[in-house]
């Protein structure tokens, strides 16, 4: 009978010191910092800018920061951006556009806006390309 308290005292304990430690682990875990899964989980993918759901001003810089060996076209609110208005920084894989006067988006819409962006490995080509989408809101 006394080995039946201890035993089950010490299960409760080993299960209570389990369930605090799964607390702790999700906590950790937890998604504090605005880290967008779709970006954390894709290798190719190293930033969405501006971030996904960001509030930003209606001549903010918007593009995609990727890894090294990928190309990138940009369309913004379904108007795709010509590739000579992207701007390709080749030492950072990134390629942005800014709206301006003359572009084929002058400025971006009040309230949201969204992007989306093709990406595919320079050495496959366009023909395998994947997509990401993200919105955010403009001012």
């Amino acid at each position: 009978m006394l080995e039946s308290v201890i035993l089950r005292r010490v299960l409760l304990g080993a299960a209570a010191l389990m369930g605090a430690g799964a607390i702790l682990l999700a906590l950790l875990l937890a998604d504090t910092d605005d880290n967008d899964v779709s970006v954390t989980g894709n290798a190719a993918v190293d930033e969405l800018i501006p971030p996904r759901n960001a509030e930003v001003l209606s001549q903010e810089t918007v593009g995609i920061d990727l890894a090294s060996g990928y190309d990138a076209r940009l369309a913004i609110n379904g108007v795709a951006i010509p590739p000579e208005q992207i701007r390709h920084l080749p030492n950072i894989n990134r390629f942005t556009f800014r709206p301006d006067q003359n572009k084929v988006i002058e400025r971006l819409q009040a309230e949201q806006n969204c992007v989306q962006a093709t990406y595919w490995r320079q050495e496959v080509g366009p023909d395998d390309a994947n997509t990401i989408s993200w919105c955010f809101t403009a001012s």
